[in-house]
């Protein structure tokens, strides 16, 4: 097919193409015309088009080794009704468009959506989105991703929902996914929503912007495997970011593997609550070992997660810098909430500051100590966060809890402006410098919520779908 342009658009700018289940098919430049599929626009799209696919689910195909390929790039947009003109018209939490790897129709699903991968059923697609060599400008934006169940042999065996290919020298995987939400994937080997693919020399560095990860599982890496391993790079930017009930042998939510190479994301305002580990690393597991792991994590919330050793945090010859967050409430063999449940440290070095983390208090003066390992500077405490519904760790994978904060909780005002440059909202879309306690002064809380005024827990848990 050739590549036409849309009616409304000038001679040599770039195309448009709609998706929808009532279009006729024909060329996709109209709703009336529109692909009945993703796959009939990704297969003629080129860099700087966009794709605008209306409510639905959408499959990949009927093979496991089918998968919407994103094209580098381009950009495709889901959450539309069938007749916006504009794409700020579309609203992608009302309609729901899902890329589904129910290629037999056979999943437990509501509205399409698996919510924990073991509703999975019968033969799936091994990975419902992949990608390999493609930049920022490509675009990913208001999807629900499920049903993805990677298997077989490697790299089938991992990502279910999406696999982000940069193997090998010269190669590139670093996309833009922004409203996203990952729910019901499964990997026999790793990343079972995600699998980031920086090995050998390659690179795999996505932007993620507003991305829920749900009711993921695989080996390692329940929800994303950040691999960066033998001299390859795996360092994702994660902004509001939320992992909740995810499950996994080691890393419940979130591996990092920088063996031998770089994995080194930046996470800010990300919250991990209700994840499980079977083995290490409730919510996160950090490798470094011979190599770099050194993740930035500021305004993350780690309350609610459990494993065998490290309930929220394993570290592996990692360095960590923790900024305005708080680990609380986490649970290993060591019991709930001691230091080591909170983060068991492994030859690793934890810089942390601004920052509430349960069991670092030794003098029991609710502030917070240097421990071996970790480094205090400055501002740390040691406290009941007072979330407005803490979340019971011995009941994970699960995604019940309200993890913001009450209005007398220690956590309010007590971070630090400087590290909040990047964005301006928190992870609840409110103002990140908010006057909590009216005190007059402007500073940051501690955790992914920022303290508004009013708030009084409803009942309502903002991290399922709305």
């Amino acid at each position: 097919m050739v590549h036409d342009l849309g009616a409304d658009n000038a001679p040599g700018a770039s195309a448009r193409y709609h998706v929808a289940k009532s279009g006729d098919g024909s060329d996709g430049l109209t709703w009336t015309t529109a692909f009945t599929s993703p796959l009939d626009a990704l297969g003629i799209a080129l860099s700087g088009d966009e794709i605008w696919v209306a409510s639905g689910v959408y499959t990949p195909g009927n093979s496991i080794y089918d998968s919407f390929v994103l094209v580098n790039g381009a950009e495709m947009y889901g959450g539309f009704g069938g007749n916006e003109g504009l794409k700020s018209e579309r609203d992608w939490e009302v309609n729901l468009t899902i890329l589904s790897g129910d290629i037999q129709g056979d999943d437990t699903s509501l509205n399409g959506v698996v919510r924990d991968a073991s509703y999975l059923f019968g033969d799936n697609s091994y990975h419902v989105i992949s990608a390999t060599n493609v930049a920022k400008n490509t675009i990913l934006d208001g999807f629900t991703i499920t049903a993805g169940q990677a298997g077989g042999s490697s790299p089938d065996d991992s990502g279910g929902g999406f696999y982000c290919d940069g193997y090998g020298t010269g190669n590139k995987c670093s996309p833009t996914l922004n409203n996203i939400i990952f729910s019901g994937n499964l990997a026999d080997g790793y990343g079972g929503a995600m699998y980031n693919d920086g090995r050998q020399w390659g690179v795999s560095n996505p932007y993620l912007f507003n991305v829920l990860f749900t009711g993921n599982s695989a080996f390692d890496g329940g929800a994303v495997y950040n691999e960066g391993s033998n001299k390859g790079e795996s360092s994702p930017d994660m902004k509001n970011v939320s992992f909740m009930g995810n499950s996994a042998k080691n890393g419940g939510a979130l591996f990092n593997y920088g063996t031998k190479g770089i994995s080194s994301p930046i996470i800010i305002n990300g919250l991990f609550s209700g994840n499980k580990a079977v083995y290490d690393g409730g919510a996160l597991y950090n490798s470094g070992f011979s190599g770099i792991s050194r993740p930035v994590l500021t305004n993350v919330t780690i309350s609610g997660n459990r494993a065998e050793k490290g309930g929220g945090v394993f570290s592996n010859n990692s360095r960590e810098n923790v900024r305005n967050s708080i680990l609380w409430s986490n649970l290993d063999e060591t019991g709930l909430g001691t230091i080591s449940s909170t983060v068991f440290n492994n030859n690793a070095l934890i810089t942390v500051t601004h920052s509430l983390v349960q069991g670092a208090d030794v003098s029991g003066s609710g502030i917070w100590v240097s421990n071996p390992g970790f480094i205090d500077s400055g501002s740390n405490i040691d406290q009941d966060p007072l979330f407005v519904l803490p979340a019971d760790p011995s009941t994970s994978p699960t995604t019940a809890g309200d993890l913001r904060l009450q209005e007398n909780s220690p956590a309010i005002d007590m971070g630090n402006n400087e590290f909040v440059e990047e964005v301006d909202s928190d992870l609840d879309s409110g103002l990140r410098l908010f006057d909590g306690n009216l005190d007059g002064g402007i500073t940051v809380d501690m955790g992914a919520y920022e303290y508004q005024i009013p708030y009084k827990y409803d009942g309502y848990l903002p991290f399922v779908f709305h």
